[in-house]
C-alpha cells in the first residue's frame, strides 16, 4: 500500500522541531569536543520520482577536525509508487490490446558515504552543515500485471493466452547512489541536538531515478 507523505507535513514538522527545542537549549551549555564521533536518525519524506514516500535513516561518523566529519549512512524510501516508469518484458514494452494493468511499487535502499561540514555557531548552539558523498543504492519492485476481461467474439481471451506468465513478481536493480545537501542541528543537551535536514539523491541503476528528501533528525555527538 502506497503512503501519501506531503511537502507540507514534512516541512512544518522539520521547522516545529528546530522551534520547539532549538529556544529551550541552554545558552551556557558548554562547546562540543573538537573531534569524536557522533551518530544520527532521520525520519521524513521522500519526494520526486516514484511520488512522495516515507523515509527513515540512521547512521554513523566520526568529527576528524572541527568543522569536518566522516558519515556512514543506510537510508531506506518505502512505498515508491512507480507506475508511470517505462516498464519492460524482455526489453520491450508489451504490445497488447486491451492494454494490461500495470501495477509497479518499490522501496530504494542506499548505503551511503559522506563527507560532511560543520559551522558552528552561536556557541555551538547551532550548527549548519552541508554533506556530500556517495554509495550502493539498490531499487527492488513488486510488479503486478492484470488483463483485463475484454472478450471479443471468436477470439480467446487475452489473460488465458498469457496464463503461463508470472503476473505477480518482483525484481531489483543495484547502482550508484550520490546524494548532496545539507541541514541545521540544534543542541538540547551536551551532545544532544534535533534538527532538520534537506537532500538531493539520485540513483543510478537501469534507470535514473532522482529524490528530494526532507526529514526531521536526532543526533548525538560524543
Amino acid at each position: 500500500m502506497h503512503t501519501s507523505v506531503t511537502t507540507t507535513n514534512i516541512v512544518a514538522l522539520a521547522v516545529l522541531t528546530v522551534a520547539t527545542f532549538g529556544f529551550a537549549a541552554p545558552a551556557s551549555a558548554q562547546s562540543f569536543p573538537d573531534q569524536g564521533g557522533r551518530v544520527f536518525g532521520l525520519v521524513g519524506g521522500s519526494f520526486g520520482d516514484g511520488g512522495s514516500s516515507f523515509l527513515t535513516s540512521g547512521g554513523a561518523g566520526l568529527r576528524l577536525t572541527r568543522n569536518l566529519g566522516l558519515d556512514f549512512e543506510v537510508l531506506h524510501v518505502a512505498d515508491l509508487d512507480l507506475s508511470d516508469e517505462d516498464f519492460v518484458i524482455g526489453g520491450r514494452r508489451p504490445s497488447i490490446f486491451p492494454p494490461p494493468r500495470i501495477r509497479n511499487e518499490g522501496n530504494v535502499t542506499a548505503f551511503l558515504t559522506k563527507m560532511t561540514v560543520d559551522f558552528p555557531v552561536a556557541g555551538d548552539r547551532l550548527v549548519p552543515f552541508v554533506s556530500g558523498g556517495g554509495g550502493v543504492g539498490r531499487l527492488s519492485r513488486q510488479i503486478s500485471i492484470d488483463f483485463p476481461d475484454r472478450r471479443l467474439p471468436g477470439l480467446p481471451f487475452i489473460g488465458d493466452i498469457f496464463a503461463p506468465f508470472p503476473q505477480d513478481f518482483e525484481n531489483a536493480d543495484t547502482g550508484l547512489a550520490l546524494t548532496l545537501g545539507g541541514g541545521v542541528d540544534v543542541r538540547l543537551w551536551r551532545g544532544l541536538a534535533v534538527g532538520a535536514d534537506i537532500r538531493w539523491m539520485r540513483l543510478l541503476a537501469r534507470e535514473t531515478l532522482d529524490f528530494a528528501h526532507i526529514a526531521s533528525r536526532v543526533s548525538y555527538r560524543f
